[in-house]
């Protein structure tokens, strides 16, 4: 099984980056797995919701353009549905039949 995981911007604090490796270097030995880092978009200080929606627009098609038609896509929100980390463990488990 194989993963990528799109995310906007890059890690900045070190703490979260060494979390990161860690998981990394933990699930590598279920599957392959791999981290796309697209560029964030600039935004004013204040922004207009015209200027956020402007962002996003860019933004989410950044994310459409790292993912190809054979992916199977799980977006991560802060407003979806929680999963537990056996909920997701059986979820990818699921997908990998």
């Amino acid at each position: 099984m194989q993963i990528k995981i799109i995310a906007v911007g890059k890690l900045k604090e070190k703490y979260l980056k060494e979390a990161v490796n860690e998981y990394l270097k933990r699930l590598s030995a279920y599957c392959k797995i791999e981290i796309v880092e697209i560029p964030e978009e600039k935004i004013s200080d204040n922004p207009s919701k015209a200027e956020e929606d402007n962002v996003r627009q860019k933004e989410g098609q950044r994310i459409i353009n790292a993912i190809s038609e054979r992916n199977y896509v799980i977006s991560l929100d802060i407003k979806g549905k929680q999963l537990s980390s056996e909920e997701l463990a059986e979820k990818i488990q699921y997908l990998a039949l």
